[in-house]
């Protein structure tokens, strides 16, 4: 009992120097917090206590629940527990506390909604995908499929793999079902949605046409390209060029700037929720918390010169290697397309994206006027 006490002190005074190291910098490192802080304070006082710095309770917090979680009042509980339980329970634990610490302590971002400790978070969670990533980098092709039985139980189990590009007719007499079931399989098909709210997604976030046009053709010769390697991308010319580029692309592209436009031509009130006349104003005062600040289209001016030229095609390279990730994972991982860790990854890197492109573009304008 004396050491199990004696490994927690530790812990805490390691924590506790720590969150002193980062106290000297929390002024400079939080301006945007501070800031959002005063607006909040100036124009809702029911929500100005969410914007002020509670470092010290969420570390008292935090350490009583880690104690409590971790069986130190009752070891006859822990006791029972094999060696992949142990391991696993603290696996959770390191990514709680890295979690809790990055709530507090990460760096901001320029968005302030629904709050900045959120994307703080979300960086967070980013660095522990990127420590994952650099994990299975290191291991074997059937070492890192065995690895993945630990994040789901379905997982490590060898997959069918389909090829769309099998039989390219669009009109087949011969078959007893439908004279168009090439085209019925293909409409049917899980991928088709994907596309469609992948692109609305996209659209929301870039908020350009040209760069998601762009983005849109690429892809489709990356799956051109990559065809001989992952037997998913062998579409026939239909599927790529009608169905998936002119179709469900255009659609999701076209219902996101309806999206960008409608909210960015609206006219916006922005009161705190205290001054909201009734319930229903309050209510949706509340969920607008959940939204953009902004919904103005970004200009990107990929020729406004050579530097942001290769910026602009440096944010395309990256956005395609995500795109290309989730199939070649999904491949030499053997995770079935309906798993949840592919969903899992896909929203990650959706938040990841959400304060990404702004930063992005924010640095690039800023450099341009830094030049001029």
């Amino acid at each position: 009992m004396k050491v199990e006490w004696a490994k927690w002190i530790a812990w805490v005074a390691v924590v506790m120097a720590c969150n002193g190291l980062e106290a000297r910098r929390f002024d400079i490192s939080r301006d945007n917090d501070i800031k959002s802080m005063n607006d909040v304070g100036q124009f809702d006082p029911w929500m100005s206590w969410a914007y002020k710095p509670r470092t010290v309770s969420l570390l008292l917090f935090g350490t009583c629940l880690i104690i409590w979680a971790s069986g130190t009042f009752d070891p006859e509980s822990t006791a029972s527990y094999d060696v992949v339980t142990s391991v696993k329970r603290g696996i959770w634990a390191v990514i709680a506390v890295f979690l809790t610490y990055s709530l507090l302590q990460a760096p901001s971002t320029v968005l302030i909604r629904p709050h900045p400790a959120v994307w703080r978070l979300v960086h967070g969670m980013a660095v522990i995908y990127l420590v994952t990533l650099s994990f299975l980098l290191f291991q074997n092709r059937d070492d890192a499929r065995n690895f993945m039985k630990f994040l789901h139980p379905e997982l490590g189990i060898e997959l069918p793999e389909r090829s769309y590009g099998t039989d390219c007719r669009i009109y087949v007499p011969d078959n007893p079902t439908s004279r168009f079931n090439n085209v019925y399989e293909t409409l049917f098909d899980e991928f088709v949605l994907a596309h469609i709210f992948g692109w609305w997604g996209k659209a929301i976030m870039i908020r350009n046409q040209s760069l998601l046009w762009v983005l849109s053709v690429g892809f489709e010769l990356m799956e051109l390209s990559f065809r001989h390697m992952l037997p998913n991308f062998n579409e026939c010319w239909w599927d790529s060029i009608i169905l998936d580029i002119l179709v469900c692309n255009w659609i999701g592209i076209w219902a996101g700037m309806y999206t960008v436009r409608y909210f960015d031509g609206k006219t916006y009130e922005w009161v705190g929720i205290s001054r909201q006349p009734n319930i229903i104003s309050k209510v949706k005062r509340t969920l607008g918390q959940f939204t953009p600040a902004r919904w103005d289209k970004d200009e990107w001016h990929p020729m406004l010169g050579p530097l942001r030229f290769v910026q602009v095609l440096s944010l395309c390279v990256v956005f395609m290697a995500v795109e290309l990730n989730t199939f070649f994972l999904k491949f030499c991982l053997w995770i079935p397309p309906r798993n949840p860790v592919v969903v899992y990854r896909l929203i990650l890197w959706w938040l990841i994206a959400i304060p990404t492109i702004p930063n992005t573009i924010t640095i690039c304008k800023t450099e341009s006027l830094s030049r001029s």
